[in-house]
């Protein structure tokens, strides 16, 4: 098999019903993560891409799946495998130990490291982004940038040179910064592969920047709430005496040490209160 290029060949895989397969296809039916003791170990290698199961062409990341449901005793997989593209996949999947520690792993995503770099005079970053719950996300990336050759719209940036990024101005300010010293920066990106998962994104990437907040008032508290505006409402247009006001000479100061309590308002008007037991 040559290193600089591909060529189809069949994968037998003895398996049982019900049995995972252990490797994760993105939408173009090409293996980004091989787990481990599964299955797929031995057999696949990251950068295969499954063109067929039991002589039937694949259609999506669904049909594979419900091809592999009725499969057993044996999935026989008709792949092409191009060595320098899975080496070059492999290197960026594969995640140093002390950034894999800033990821928080989710189904129906991959993971990889990406290197941006910038010269002066070249493209432009050409990089929109917006924070959703503490991420990240590629929002855009304009033609011919420096930014679309190495992220897509929905990427998550998980760091940046090892420095977590969860709000976008941090993220933009540690991103110029490192282009602008060194010349290039490297990211740990989250990229959405399953259609739930770039669902999930979607409407991340859609959502209003302005959202409700996000723990809602007891009924208790808005029934206090809504009887004190209401009872400053009825005080709109009455004179109100200053306590200032009417004093002929200056007055001696004089400390009351006594304490006074004042109920603003309660949610017991009416009712009696029930006895705690001790």
């Amino acid at each position: 098999m040559s290193g600089t290029e591909g060529k189809e060949m069949t994968i037998d895989i003895q398996m049982e019903e019900g049995e995972p397969l252990g490797a994760t296809p993105n939408d173009k039916m090409i293996i980004t993560k091989v787990q481990a003791g599964t299955l797929s170990e031995g057999k696949l290698k990251i950068g295969d891409q499954i063109l067929r199961v039991n002589d039937t062409v694949i259609k999506d990341t669904h049909h594979f799946f419900a091809l592999l449901r009725f499969a057993p005793p044996c999935a026989r997989l008709l792949i092409f495998r191009d060595v320098k593209k899975a080496e070059e996949l492999m290197s960026r999947v594969h995640i140093p130990a002390d950034r894999e520690r800033n990821i928080t792993r989710r189904d129906g995503f991959s993971y990889e490291l990406v290197k941006m770099t910038w010269k002066a005079g070249g493209p432009k970053l050409g990089l929109g982004i917006k924070h959703f719950q503490n991420r990240v996300l590629v929002s855009k990336t304009d033609a011919a940038s420096i930014s679309a050759e190495c992220l897509k719209i929905g990427d998550h940036i998980v760091d940046i040179d090892s420095q977590p990024v969860t709000d976008k101005d941090v993220a933009r300010g540690i991103l110029v910064k490192g282009l602008q010293a060194r010349g290039e920066v490297t990211m740990v990106i989250e990229r959405p592969e399953t259609m739930e998962a770039k669902h999930w994104t979607q409407r991340a990437l859609t959502v209003q920047a302005v959202l409700p907040p996000s723990v809602q008032m007891n009924s208790d508290v808005r029934d206090i709430a809504q009887k004190e505006r209401a009872r400053l409402a009825a005080k709109v247009g009455k004179e109100l005496k200053s306590i200032l006001g009417g004093q002929k000479r200056p007055a001696a100061v004089a400390i009351d040490d006594r304490q006074f309590g004042h109920v603003i308002a309660s949610d017991n008007e009416g009712k009696n209160l029930r006895a705690v037991k001790k």
